[in-house]
């Protein structure tokens, strides 16, 4: 008696509750728009980032471009002030400014009482201890590696029978 009680109670809200065949194809195409949506947005970041990335690109190249013609530039300034600097044209200058190459009557040397006419560089005295050097940081790194291997080593001959 509880049973049909029951289900004359549960009959009218299980009809209620069952889905009708609209339901189910409106719960279908809200699926798929939401899928849609989402493949979109991911599809349109992925946009975003790729264009920001081909900009990027574009800039880069650019800037080696101008790094180029800057080097370039340099490199021709330099050898135009070597060209300038040189021994031949501040000869050339020099003559057209009136002066002429000393001759040997010409010269006048100084004479200067108690100038040390020969120095005498003394090497710096030898050192009693040298300072230890650095270890090298690839060896440190080696004798690391192997201390960690002979553990490992160690600890698979103590736990196989």
């Amino acid at each position: 008696m509880i049973n049909t009680m029951r289900s004359q109670y549960t009959a009218p809200l299980m009809r209620a509750f069952k889905q009708a065949p609209w339901r189910t194809q409106t719960q279908a195409v809200a699926m798929l728009s939401i899928t849609l949506l989402t493949v979109a947005v991911v599809g349109g970041f992925y946009l975003a980032v790729a264009a920001r990335a081909a900009t990027a690109g574009r800039d880069l190249q650019a800037l080696e471009v101008r790094k180029a013609v800057l080097a370039q530039d340099n490199n021709r300034l330099q050898a135009e002030l070597a060209e300038l600097r040189s021994v031949t044209r501040l000869a050339a200058r020099a003559q057209e400014m009136g002066f002429t190459p000393a001759a040997a009557e010409q010269l006048d040397y100084l004479r200067v009482d108690n100038y040390p006419a020969t120095t005498v560089a003394l090497a710096p005295p030898p050192r009693a201890r040298l300072a230890p050097q650095p270890r090298n940081t690839l060896t440190s790194l080696t004798d690391w590696l192997s201390q960690i291997l002979q553990g490992v080593v160690v600890w698979a001959q103590r736990v196989a029978p």
